[in-house]
């Protein structure tokens, strides 16, 4: 251990014992820190991996991993404190930020990004909001991907450019993993599948469907698997090798399962008032170095409640 002025400096190696620990456990044993000024020592950007970027704020449960190696710099002097979290906005909650990043759970009900077909506010718009609030200058906000209005789960965005430059190179590369859970009317009778079409949009009508002719629409591939089956309707978990508008929706529509309640590819359902799809899972590569992001986003109360609905009818 190295002592400058007041600041200890130190490297955490973890061992084939700390193999899934947390590092907030790791700096409550090897640096002698409570619990509490462990995370607030986390979160004001004193433990980094060796050689990279700063730990990012409320990654208090990070697993390890025999072999990791951390940088610690600490002010014995200084009371860390970790973050509050940050109260939930309009219609979304931030699961995670830093400074390339930011990943955000949707309701439903919320526009992803500003359209010209709609003056109402979008969920770009609240959380520029927000971040001007909580005095970021020049706040930007780049989406990486979009969820339908209808929509729950799981939104990527980027803080700045270059992050916005390799997440969208990410996608293109198909490298960021995107599942879904969807319900779907009726009995699908494999296990699992994938329907692969191209797509194209009605100018008018604005509704997508697939197409057969030549040169026409974009390629579009969505896997499913079962995951449970119920009185006239099933559950599926959905992952996506493109990411088309509406694709989800119309794969299933197309193949006569429309999804529960999607008024615009199938019918309205009296168990709820939209398309019954969750951006339940997001995994990807961090733009800055490159370590694995995983996310998970709950069901919302609707969604339980049409499960809940549906498990109680008769077959």
């Amino acid at each position: 251990m190295k002592v400058g002025g007041q600041v200890k400096r130190l490297t955490l190696e973890a061992g084939a014992a700390d193999a899934g620990r947390t590092l907030q456990a790791l700096l409550h044993e090897r640096c002698g820190l409570s619990h509490s000024r462990a995370r607030g020592l986390i979160d004001a950007g004193g433990v980094r991996l060796v050689g990279g970027h700063p730990i990012p704020a409320g990654e208090y449960a990070r697993r390890l991993a025999p072999g990791e190696r951390f940088e610690v710099e600490l002010d014995p002097a200084r009371r860390y404190q970790p973050k509050k979290k940050e109260r939930p906005g309009r219609g979304y909650r931030v699961v995670h930020r830093d400074d390339d990043i930011l990943v955000v759970d949707k309701g439903p009900e919320v526009l992803s990004v500003p359209t010209p077909l709609s003056d109402e506010d979008s969920l770009v718009d609240r959380i520029l909001e927000s971040e001007r609030e909580r005095g970021v200058k020049s706040a930007s906000l780049f989406p990486v991907h979009r969820l339908d209005r209808d929509t729950s789960g799981l939104l990527l965005f980027a803080r700045n450019h270059r992050a916005h430059v390799e997440l969208k190179a990410s996608f293109a590369e198909r490298a960021i993993e995107r599942r879904y859970l969807a319900v779907v009317e009726g009995r699908l009778e494999q296990e699992q599948g994938k329907f692969e079409s191209r797509l194209v949009e009605d100018p008018k009508s604005l509704k997508v469907k697939s197409t057969t002719r030549p040169g026409e629409g974009r390629e579009a591939t969505t896997e499913y698997r079962v995951t449970e089956r119920l009185p006239r309707a099933t559950v599926v978990t959905v992952r996506l090798v493109t990411g088309r508008k509406n694709q989800i929706r119309v794969h299933f529509a197309e193949a006569r399962h429309p999804l529960v309640g999607d008024r615009r590819y199938g019918r309205p359902s009296p168990h709820i008032g939209r398309a019954a799809l969750h951006a339940a899972s997001l995994a990807f590569r961090h733009p800055a170095d490159a370590r694995r992001m995983t996310f998970a986003s709950p069901l919302p109360a609707d969604l339980r409640g049409l499960l809940r609905s549906l498990r109680s009818r008769p077959g």
